[in-house]
């Protein structure tokens, strides 16, 4: 049950190499690019129905946590994952999801190891008995191994696996979500 939980946080809040030493030096125009793709691809995904495949746009380290905590190989997260997901789906319906890359803020870890951007994340879903209903989250996109990630915070739980897999993150300030209903 906790997996269905963590699978719907990860859709609607909606999933390594250490750090180098090297201090950040800020987000570029070929890194908004970069980001910017990958929302696209994300967002394709999700019209397409595909929220099982939203582990691809989460990065490997955090994936292990994530296989940690559940007792599971790394191998097994993927396919556990889509699995909780497409049952916890299979009566919520995606009505409307966007991120808003232009009113995304940069930042940097406190020890200006890591860049990062903070997006606003916009989902709407329709649940049976509920009916719709809207969450507000930040997406944190950064880089590892010289891909860019998408990760949804916005609950607590959330962050703390994040800062188990990328410490630097500790001190980081993260919006809350909230999920409202909506007409």
């Amino acid at each position: 049950m906790f997996m269905v939980r963590l699978a719907i946080c990860f859709l609607l809040a909606l999933a390594g190499v250490a750090p180098s030493p090297v201090a950040a030096q800020g987000i570029t125009q070929t890194d908004r690019a970069a980001i910017e793709n990958r929302i696209g691809a994300f967002d394709k995904m999700m019209r397409e129905g595909r929220t099982g495949d939203s582990l691809d746009f989460v990065p490997p380290r955090l994936l292990g946590v994530i296989a940690k905590k559940f007792g599971l190989s790394p191998a097994d997260v993927k396919p556990s994952f889509r699995q909780q997901v497409a049952e916890a789906m299979k009566h919520v319906k995606i009505v409307s999801f966007r991120m808003v890359l232009s009113n995304g803020t940069a930042g940097a870890t406190p020890n200006k190891s890591r860049n990062y951007m903070l997006i606003p994340t916009e989902t709407v879903v329709e649940v049976p008995g509920t009916g719709r209903l809207l969450s507000k989250s930040s997406t944190l996109a950064f880089q590892d191994n010289g891909i860019w990630y998408l990760v949804r915070i916005g609950e607590a739980e959330q962050v703390l696996v994040l800062r188990e897999a990328y410490p630097e993150f500790a001190g980081v300030e993260f919006p809350s979500g909230s999920t409202t209903p909506i007409n």
